[in-house]
Parts: C-alpha cells; sequence; structure tokens
C-alpha cells in the first residue's frame, strides 16, 4: 500500500499551544520520578523553551515573517522566568541525584 508524504511539522510553535502549557512551563515536573528520568525531562523542557525563546523573539521584533506577532514583552519575560525556574530545578535534580548516591556509597 502506498503512502502519501508525511505531513512535516510546523517549525514555529503555535502561540495559542504556548498559552495551553504556560503553567506547566512554570512548574517543576513530578517529584516523584527517578532523579535521572526527571534530569532529562528537564534538559528536554529547556530545549523546548528555547526555541520557544528564540521564536519569541523574533516575533516581537518582527523577524519573523511567517508567524503572526501574537507574543508580547510580558510572553518573553514569561518565558525567560521560566528558563530560570527550570535551571533551578536541573540543579536541585542534580543535588537530590548526588545525595542520594553518596548516603547509598556511605552505607
Amino acid at each position: 500500500m502506498a503512502r502519501g508524504p508525511a505531513k512535516q511539522a510546523p517549525s514555529e510553535l503555535s502561540y495559542e499551544m504556548y498559552q495551553e502549557l504556560l503553567d506547566e512551563l512554570l512548574s517543576p515536573i513530578e517529584c516523584s520520578l527517578d532523579p535521572y528520568v526527571r534530569y532529562e525531562l528537564y534538559l528536554s523542557k529547556l530545549v523546548y523553551l528555547d526555541n520557544l525563546h528564540q521564536q519569541c523573539f523574533r516575533s516581537i521584533n518582527g523577524k519573523n515573517e511567517n508567524f503572526e506577532n501574537s507574543y508580547s514583552q510580558n510572553d518573553l519575560k514569561k518565558i525567560q522566568d521560566a528558563i530560570e525556574s527550570t535551571h533551578r530545578f536541573v540543579r536541585n535534580t542534580i543535588r537530590e541525584a548526588l545525595n542520594d548516591s553518596l548516603s547509598g556509597w556511605a552505607q
């Protein structure tokens, strides 16, 4: 059976999706997960946030002809806050993993 060409995912994230995910972007990942899994999830979140940050910046500055100027300076600040808080969550996750490793080693 012949298949049609695969649809290419849009390179730009929709503003509506950003608005839906905003609370999740500012929140920590569930603490009950293994610290190593949480660390990998945080790294993925940072990549997403970095892409979103770049898109927002281009949109605000009018350098993105393929995307409506839906983002505002307030959105840029929220994304920057999410990046900063995610970096804190990463550091805390690393500390937790180190404490777990050291406590296991001391026993």
